[in-house]
């Protein structure tokens, strides 16, 4: 669990680094517009952890969400770093609509994955 602590400390301090990056948050106006769009990109790291923390004692569930998380990281920082930091397109910053949608999905898919798998278990395996 620690672990998975702080891998999610460590991917949201990168997605708000790469936000403020990317934003103008010298203007006042930026802010109220930034806060729920920080809730928007970092929800996909953060979630992993509560869901992990709030199904305690199932190892494999929390070893599901660590892996998502790394995954997730891995590769939404590879599409970041492309999108932000090589190239040139002005239409990069919908990158952080997109990408947290697509790890939104996938999240909601692995945590669907794991309440099945959970519950075969509990029944003996028998459908």
């Amino acid at each position: 669990m620690t672990v998975l602590k702080c891998l999610t400390i460590a991917a949201v301090a990168a997605l708000l680094a790469l936000m403020l990056h990317n934003g103008d948050p010298g203007r006042w106006s930026w802010w109220p517009l930034a806060l729920p769009f920080a809730l928007w990109i970092t929800g996909p790291a953060v979630l992993p952890f509560v869901l992990a923390k709030r199904a305690a004692g199932r190892r494999r569930y929390t070893q599901a969400m660590t892996l998502f998380l790394i995954v997730s990281s891995i590769a939404s920082g590879l599409i970041y770093y492309e999108a932000f930091f090589r190239s040139q397109s002005s239409t990069a910053a919908l990158i952080l609509i997109f990408v947290p949608l697509y790890q939104w999905a996938a999240l909601l898919g692995v945590a669907l994955l794991c309440a099945l798998a959970g519950g075969l278990r509990a029944r003996g395996g028998r459908s």
